[in-house]
């Protein structure tokens, strides 16, 4: 059996880190800015989109866009609710 040559590249511990952490830094702000509401562009979700997102039950919700808890909006038929108006409500605990 024929052996092959073993190689041994050096390599910097520091440039490795600096390097995956300046990675990590971008993919997190990537991340943040995927899920942080905009500004110019407010998301609205459905009854069902709203239920999922908070993980409760649709007597809660119900319960809470009829004590005026969580505002809601119509457009015809339809309940939406403003994501950042949730956000807001979540922060805020009143």
């Amino acid at each position: 059996m024929e052996s092959k040559p073993l190689y041994v590249y050096p390599f910097n511990v520091e440039g490795l880190t600096d390097s995956f952490s300046n990675r990590l830094d971008i993919k997190f702000k990537e991340f943040a800015n995927k899920f942080s509401p905009k500004k110019d562009e407010e998301e609205l979700l459905t009854v069902e989109e709203t239920i999922a997102f908070l993980k409760c039950s649709k007597q809660a919700l119900w319960n809470w866009r009829k004590n005026g808890i969580l505002p809601s909006y119509r457009l015809g038929n339809r309940v939406y609710y403003r994501k950042s108006d949730i956000f807001a409500k979540l922060i805020k605990q009143e």
